[in-house]
């Protein structure tokens, strides 16, 4: 009897991308990428259209045999039961009968980061947010809160210091930096006041418009800017911080610590800058790039779940 189709589903911000196999090291059955599915992005009823496209897409592939698949989906923003349950109720509405299973997004890219359910993992891109499995088997969170009170180290938390050092250049409170031109000419500003209209008017917080411009502080700050280096440092030093309380919540000072999110994946300064200050306070952490994608975390969970309900 051949095994169960395990679907993986990776929801971000920009796409889905899902994936089947019937266990992890074989033959990957189908791969691709649909719209976006994150219910903080598009409201709970932009979900539907987009799992009922994923569902007549996998049926016409895989027909009944679908009904007794395994599927994991993970999603930014699953932090309490009735995130769960949103997915759940829109997967089910449309169409997967299957059983299934809701994650944050974290946990799918931990375990395929890491090849397993172990060890740590640090995001660091528009967000942030450091998962890690203590010695119950638990999994375990640093960060990840939003931008109102949270995600430390993330391209938000450094777009919204510059912003704010370019005002308090305009009030004179501080020296002129060299990248506010730069800044008024990534958002089509004529004036630092506009910063009021593209920060405030929106109903909500305008997080991926505002991390847009890490590339530029960046920059300013590889070559000697220091306006762009207090706001760099700062937020590396809360970066460390979340490592250590990861640390702490594991039980253990010794882990691998996977990494994923634009700011450590794309910038070698950034990147090796972090892994130097984690080496002084946590000299035996194993910094490293992520063995296996986020969807394919979720078939490695889906297996897991396979195993337990044969």
């Amino acid at each position: 009897m051949s095994n169960r189709l395990i679907i993986g589903m990776d929801g971000g911000g920009t796409k889905t991308r899902v994936m089947v196999k019937e266990r992890p090291d074989g033959e990957t059955l189908f791969d691709q990428n649909f719209g976006m599915s994150n219910y903080n992005n598009i409201g709970v009823e932009g979900l539907r259209p987009v799992f009922r496209e994923i569902y007549q897409a996998l049926f016409s592939c895989f027909q009944e045999q679908l009904q007794d698949a395994i599927l994991v989906l993970g999603s930014a923003g699953v932090d309490r039961p009735k995130d769960v349950e949103i997915y759940l109720t829109a997967l089910k509405e449309s169409g997967f009968t299957c059983q299934l299973e809701v994650v944050n997004d974290a946990e799918i890219a931990l375990v395929g980061g890491n090849g397993d359910r172990k060890d740590a993992l640090m995001i660091a891109g528009t967000g942030s947010i450091v998962v890690g499995i203590d010695s119950k088997g638990k999994i375990v969170r640093s960060g990840g809160w939003g931008g109102l009170i949270s995600d430390e180290g993330s391209g938000f938390q450094i777009g919204r210091h510059a912003i704010a050092a370019v005002m308090q250049e305009y009030d004179k409170v501080i020296a002129p930096t060299s990248f506010t031109e730069k800044l008024l000419a990534h958002f089509q500003l004529t004036s630092p006041e506009e910063f009021i209209d593209l920060l405030y008017l929106e109903d909500k917080l305008p997080v991926d418009k505002v991390a847009s411009c890490t590339p530029i502080i960046l920059e300013a700050w590889a070559k000697g800017d220091e306006a762009a280096r207090t706001i760099v440092e700062a937020e590396l030093e809360k970066l460390v911080r979340l490592v250590v309380g990861i640390s702490r919540q594991m039980g253990s000072e010794k882990f691998r610590l996977s990494v994923a999110g634009s700011l450590l994946t794309k910038s070698t300064d950034y990147f090796g800058t972090l892994k130097g200050k984690l080496r002084v306070v946590l000299p035996q952490v194993e910094i490293s790039t992520p063995l296996y994608d986020p969807v394919f975390g979720a078939i490695i969970i889906g297996a897991r779940l396979q195993v337990n309900t044969n």
